[in-house]
């Protein structure tokens, strides 16, 4: 197999999903490439992505119709930008080879990859014969070396022989196993593992793994950044990132993500932000039975208020003094404190809801208040301010509704006006009309019964939320597809669609917008996908997982 790894391989690995830990490869990446990518199987994946929501939608004959009908050429042509050629055609064949398990890593410096894939003797040895035939045309051949090791062919690729840009590659095949890397000694250790047992082949459904150390890549990039120092990392909590890792499972039905970031401090920085403590949900009047997605999470404002001066502190002691001496000129301006009179009422769970209806999406936002009438009167002598009375006229128009006061945005489009207010324990965020809708449902006995809780969105959330998350949310993407298709439809978008894809130069025909399905046919592919985050010993864990 060739040592070019260019762009498209990069991009068809990472196109396929990666599998959980198959020891038995992964025990063979040499301890510097800890960046990696895996498939466990990618025909089994290939196959299971069809049966998905997006794989069934790109097979489906409107759709296909609407895109042009665009065949292997053109996708070739747009892959390789208009650059195809035999060389090209030589590694796509190469690629096809790789059916089962694939392991792509990194060094350090993420320059030298290692490939570690399951591939049979026959496949092997004509991937070596497509080797010779690429060397023979491309424009910088390179020079082929065949060695042994305890009885095992190992052949060394030279490029730019005799240079100071020279480099090698070795690869070697045994037991159905491909190992491709930059050090022979790397290899022939690889050689001695193989031989002392036979590789256990993954089972199961397909899945993608992906691992990155980022404290190393953090200060790979930080030595590489004048204005970034340890000093800065540390008072943001990056300091304290150490791995992230992801898992992403594709099963007949459903699609499971799971994703882990290793922190050693949540409290620091960026994180204070977050609040860890669990989240329950809402026993609230308001949310509509309708609803397309609902949220509910929790961030803490006024720790992290509270961590800015400290950032400032130990990171940037020169502009510490600036901040205190600012700060103090603005709340006078005010007229509040903004940590005693705003934020500390403002209590640290927050909910938010979707409605699609009559081709219009309304979305609210609720922020849980501690004491609300304290906030209401901090937030009404804020908006008084005589000293910030022109800006409040040209950015606001206040409005009474029903006892209460509703703050309405002026902003530069007209059609998508956004408005906030106190009412009840909760300082809302909307448009307007969802903003008044709710302010009617919280005191509308109509709505005491909260039928949004016999909802599939709540039961599917009741059933794959743990207790201990902090966030959570559910989305139905038939409705919510449908309405973004409604909104992409408009004459203005699709004039500005055919005006780019005319000047773009791609080799894909432009949409046929005579042939866009209807929406409600683009819709029913999509189903509900539930998330959640929670707090675990070493960091933060995610996951995620769309039905189909």
């Amino acid at each position: 197999m060739s040592v070019k790894l260019n762009i498209l391989s990069l991009s068809i690995l990472l196109s396929i999903p990666m599998a959980s830990s198959a020891l038995e490869r992964l025990s063979l990446l040499p301890p510097d490439a800890q960046s990696y990518m895996r498939v466990s199987n990618t025909t089994n994946f290939w196959d299971l992505l069809k049966q998905s929501s997006v794989g069934k939608l790109w097979v489906d004959s409107q759709v296909q119709d609407f895109l042009g009908n665009p065949d292997s050429e053109t996708w070739k042509n747009f892959f390789f930008d208009d650059e195809y050629d035999a060389e090209d055609e030589v590694f796509i064949e190469q690629m096809k080879m790789l059916k089962g398990e694939v392991i792509l890593a990194f060094d350090q410096e993420l320059e030298n990859p290692y490939i570690i894939a399951a591939i049979s003797e026959a496949d092997f040895l004509k991937s070596l014969e497509m080797d010779l035939k690429l060397n023979e045309i491309d424009d910088e051949p390179y020079e082929i070396l065949k060695s042994s090791f305890q009885d095992v062919k190992i052949i060394q690729y030279i490029e730019d022989g005799g240079s100071a840009d020279e480099e090698s590659s070795w690869q070697a095949h045994l037991n159905g196993t491909l190992v491709l890397g930059y050090t022979k000694a790397w290899v022939e250790k690889c050689i001695v593992q193989l031989k002392k047992e036979a590789i256990e082949e993954p089972t199961g459904n397909p899945i993608l793994n992906l691992t990155l150390p980022l404290s190393n890549l953090i200060a790979t990039w930080a030595e590489k950044e004048a204005a970034v120092s340890d000093i800065l990392l540390e008072a943001l909590g990056i300091k304290g990132v150490e791995n992230y890792s992801f898992k992403l499972e594709l099963k007949a039905t459903k699609m499971v993500a799971d994703s882990h970031l290793r922190i050693a401090d949540l409290s620091k920085g960026i994180f204070s932000m977050l609040d860890t403590q669990p989240s329950e949900l809402p026993t609230v009047t308001f949310i509509p039975e309708n609803i397309s997605s609902l949220e509910v999470g929790r961030f803490n404002l006024l720790r992290f208020w509270q961590e800015i001066p400290v950032v400032l502190a130990s990171a940037m002691p020169a502009v510490k003094p600036q901040f205190d001496l600012i700060l103090p000129m603005l709340q006078q301006q005010a007229g509040v404190n903004f940590e005693q009179d705003l934020l500390v009422h403002l209590d640290t769970q927050y909910l938010s809801f979707s409605e699609v209806q009559g081709g219009t999406q309304t979305t609210v936002i609720a922020i849980e208040l501690k004491d609300s009438m304290a906030f209401k009167i901090g937030l009404e002598t804020l908006l008084a301010a005589p000293a910030l009375q022109p800006q409040i006229a040209a950015g606001l128009d206040i409005e009474e509704f029903l006892d209460h006061t509703l703050y309405t945005m002026k902003n530069e489009d007209p059609e998508n006006p956004a408005a906030f207010g106190v009412s009840g324990d909760y300082l809302l965020y909307s448009q307007p009309d969802g903003l008044r809708q709710t302010i009617r449902s919280q005191s509308s006995a109509a709505a005491a019964n909260m039928a949004f809780e016999r909802t599939e969105l709540v039961k599917g959330l009741r059933q794959h939320v743990p207790p201990r998350a902090f966030g959570f949310s559910a989305i139905d993407w038939e409705k919510n597809i449908g309405f973004v298709i409604r909104e992409l439809s408009k004459p203005e978008y699709i004039t500005a669609m055919q005006q780019g894809w005319a000047t773009s130069g791609s080799p894909l025909p432009p949409p046929d917008f005579t042939k866009l399905p209807p929406v409600d046919h683009l819709a029913s592919f999509f189903n509900i996908s539930y998330q959640y985050i929670e707090a675990t010993d070493d960091g933060l864990h995610q996951r995620f997982v769309l039905k189909y």
